[in-house]
């Protein structure tokens, strides 16, 4: 039957034998082929699913060093205030309190003595013994706290356990009164909320996670629903300031691409075989329609292809934050830049000359680089030649780098990218700035030491050479009929004496460190005080101060070295603002009065050059000065110590010349 039913038609279709075991190899190749294929995606879904899990526990892991580290940070400062008095009790328990809800992690926060003896806690939705079996055990508890008030930084317990099988860690804090161990700030920390609020709502549907130790035993986990055993899963070393502590992830399990595909790769395969067998029945010329058409559609894909590469490439550099343009080496025409460009230099694009604007910039690159990074040549091989170059009409610094590449046409041009590093040079510059004010801040430290010494070391000379002249005139009266003019001399040489050791004794109550003790003192005194100190012998240094005082002011309730402080840096101020003028000009007013029932007012004002309007919003702001070396701290100090005083310090310009200071200061309780 199958030879009679072979005919000739039907043979004149048939391919040879020759072409089916073609074919069939052809087939089986594509088979095995399809089943790499599936075999390749499986792992290609597995890598993912693995670097997902991995990327997840190292999210987890920073989310709980950040949560750490923050309530760690917050609770510092807090101790530091309570040390320094800048924070009452009452004032602890709400700020310690609200921040503990807040957080979501820290279950309560105690206040602990030097003799371990729990103070006080809040948010104390607890009874204070409920909270005292949630701290950490004893010996633990004696660890931290020496620890503590040993190396004077906090530290975290071991994590443990309580009664109800909740895990915490206690984290402890010192409290220093003027360097004196006052006790510890303790945060009770849960870690079952400190998992939850690291995890959030996403992962946590989407991982089983587990916290454990070394030895394996289990201290907290999260197990959804949706997360079945059998899954991915993943095991970090937490970096957290214990030790031997686990953070373990478990996902769901991979889904496999074999049963999806399955489908798809027999359609695959009997369509292959199909039109295979069409394709052996099709004429010679049916045959070359179809290759050329299929060659015309291959180049039209192509073609789309580049057009797609070329726009992700634009894109791409379209969306740095660097400026890059590609330019002619001879005729400096821009043949190519990104958006950044565009926008760094209005006005310039493809076609424009790029030669115009290296000029602008302090170093020319056609200039400041080799001349073999311009050369024609091996283009791979040449080194990328860069520098720091400043734009001068934007005043911008740029990071330049550039080296050879060959255009798309077979020419030789330069492609280079400008990075903006205006804030790191600028900060750089500022930083080196304010290096130099902390230097000139140390040595004034030291000459203000040297200033104590010596104020110290003269003082016994000094006084033993009064005691000399006052016996010396004694002994002259007793005598009789001694020279006058001798007299005289010795009276005044006992006068500048005594007029030495009152200028030391006001050099070493300047400089003498001590606490503020505000008490009532009498302003105008103060101010005849501070006047007598700034007189000088030295032309240079010389200042006249007028004193228009009320008489009848009252006493002011202040620190007396603090005003004296303020007082000298005024009239400091004023002496050299006036440094320009005549010996006999330089003349500072210093002016008291009531200003009401509660406050009196000091002025103190110069006939100097005054302050540039420019310099007026910033004259009180730290390291900020309108003097080449001034290193802008008098003014700040000022303003605090007036602020520290309840006052207020403030400056106008004169009507003619020159500027005003007043600063304000509350009367004692009797202002008379």
């Amino acid at each position: 039957m199958p030879q009679a039913q072979a005919t000739t038609p039907l043979r004149s279709v048939v391919p040879p034998a020759r072409d089916w075991y073609v074919q069939e190899w052809l087939l089986l190749f594509f088979a095995m082929g399809m089943l790499v294929f599936l075999y390749l995606v499986a792992q290609h879904e597995a890598r993912l699913q693995k670097s997902e899990i991995v990327r997840d526990a190292a999210v987890i892991e920073q989310s709980i060093a950040r949560q750490l580290e923050a309530q760690q940070s917050f609770f510092d400062r807090l101790a530091l205030d309570l040390g320094a008095k800048r924070l009452s009790l009452q004032q602890f328990d709400d700020v310690a309190g609200k921040r503990a809800i807040e957080s979501k992690i820290v279950e309560e926060v105690l206040l602990v003595g030097p003799d371990m003896q729990t103070v006080r806690h809040t948010p104390a939705t607890l009874a204070l013994d409920s909270v005292l079996l949630m701290r950490a055990p004893f010996s633990e508890q004696a660890r931290i706290h020496a620890f503590t008030q040993k190396t004077m930084r906090g530290t975290y317990s071991d994590p443990y356990s309580t009664t109800n099988g909740r895990w915490f860690i206690e984290y402890a804090t010192p409290i220093f009164e003027e360097q004196r161990f006052a006790g510890t700030v303790n945060l009770l920390i849960s870690l079952d909320n400190l998992l939850d609020a690291s995890l959030g709502p996403a992962l946590t549907q989407s991982y089983r996670a587990i916290l454990s130790t070394a030895t394996g035993g289990d201290i907290s986990q999260r197990d959804p629903a949706a997360v079945g055993d059998g899954g991915l899963s993943h095991t970090v070393l937490l970096s957290v300031p214990w030790r031997d502590m686990r953070l373990t992830l478990y996902g769901s399990n991979p889904s496999s691409l074999l049963p999806n595909l399955t489908l798809s790769v027999a359609v695959v395969a009997l369509t292959a075989l199909m039109v295979w067998t069409v394709m052996g029945l099709r004429t010679q010329q049916r045959m070359r329609r179809e290759a050329e058409a299929e060659r015309d559609r291959v180049f039209r894909e192509s073609l789309a292809s580049l057009r797609q590469a070329n726009e992700r490439f634009e894109t791409v550099l379209d969306s740095l934050d660097v400026a890059i343009y590609v330019s002619d080496l001879e005729t400096h025409e821009i043949l190519f830049c990104n958006t950044r460009f565009r926008e760094t230099f209005p006005g310039y694009g493809v076609g424009a000359r790029i030669h115009d604007i290296e000029r602008g910039f302090t170093v020319d690159p056609t200039e400041k680089f080799p001349a073999t990074l311009l050369a024609p040549g091996d283009v791979a091989s040449q080194a990328v030649y860069f520098d720091e170059i400043e734009h001068r009409a934007s005043q911008r610094w740029f990071l330049m780098r550039t080296r050879a590449v060959n255009w798309v046409d077979g020419r030789v041009a330069r492609l280079t990218s400008l990075g903006d590093v205006t804030d790191r040079v600028v900060a750089e510059r500022l930083r080196k700035t304010q290096e130099e004010k902390l230097t000139r801040t140390s040595r004034l430290m030291t000459v203000g030491e040297m200033a104590s010494t010596l104020a110290h070391e003269i003082n016994q000379p000094l006084g033993a050479i009064a005691n000399y002249v006052s016996g010396c005139l004694r002994r002259l009266r007793m005598i009789g009929g001694a020279d006058e003019q001798v007299l005289s001399a010795m009276e005044k040489a006992d006068a500048q004496v005594r007029r030495a050791g009152a200028i030391i004794s006001r050099v070493r109550e300047f400089v003498r460190t001590r606490e503020p003790e505000r008490r009532p003192i009498d302003i105008n005194a103060l101010v005849v005080s501070v006047s007598k100190l700034m007189n000088s012998d030295e032309a240079e240094r010389a200042l006249t101060c007028r004193l228009e005082l009320d008489p009848t002011l009252g006493k002011a309730f202040a620190d007396q070295i603090m005003i004296e402080q303020v007082l000298l840096n005024l009239l400091r101020n004023a002496r050299e603002a006036m440094s320009h003028l005549p010996q006999a000009e330089r003349v500072a007013v210093v002016r008291t009065r009531r200003l009401d029932d509660n406050l009196i007012e000091v002025e103190v004002s110069d006939r100097g050059t005054g302050i540039p309007e420019q310099a007026e919003q910033q004259l009180f702001s730290p390291f900020f000065s309108t003097k080449p070396e001034g290193m802008g701290m008098g003014l700040n100090i000022c303003r605090s110590l007036i602020e520290y005083h309840e006052g207020n310090l403030t400056f106008f310009r004169n009507a003619d010349v020159g500027t005003t200071f007043r600063f304000t200061l509350p009367f004692a309780e009797d202002p008379q």
